[in-house]
């Protein structure tokens, strides 16, 4: 795990570049540049999310069943939460800022994702 953790940040670090560069490019030719922010804001609540979850995971793998189980109920409950501070303040701010945020995170989720089924069937 400690092995493939830096190359699995550096990677979705260089994949979310690219991302922030498609995204943010078609923001700015709809003359939206004020929302580029939000959608850094929902990148950073999805990498706070992953982190919690990686956390988490690598808690409860040295615990009994039943302190796992209960170490990844609480981590839900927190990751659960914080999306949904974020994205209620992002509501209360306009719907674009909602929906440009709620695109960074899954953007960054769904990155994540395959970035880790990839390293996995690479194996």
């Amino acid at each position: 795990m400690k092995e493939v953790l830096p190359i699995f940040m550096k990677r979705l670090i260089m994949g979310l570049g690219v991302i922030t560069l498609a995204v943010g490019s078609m923001l700015v030719a709809n003359g939206q540049t004020e929302l580029i922010g939000a959608l850094i804001i929902g990148f950073m609540t999805g990498l706070v999310f992953l982190g919690n979850m990686s956390l988490r995971l690598w808690k409860a793998a040295s615990l009994p069943v039943g302190g796992a189980k209960r170490q990844m109920l609480w981590g839900l409950v927190l990751r659960l939460m914080v999306l949904f501070i974020v994205l209620l303040a992002a509501v209360r701010i306009s719907t674009q800022v909602f929906s440009i945020v709620a695109l960074g995170f899954v953007l960054c989720y769904a990155w994540a994702m395959v970035l880790m089924i990839r390293m996995n069937s690479a194996k």
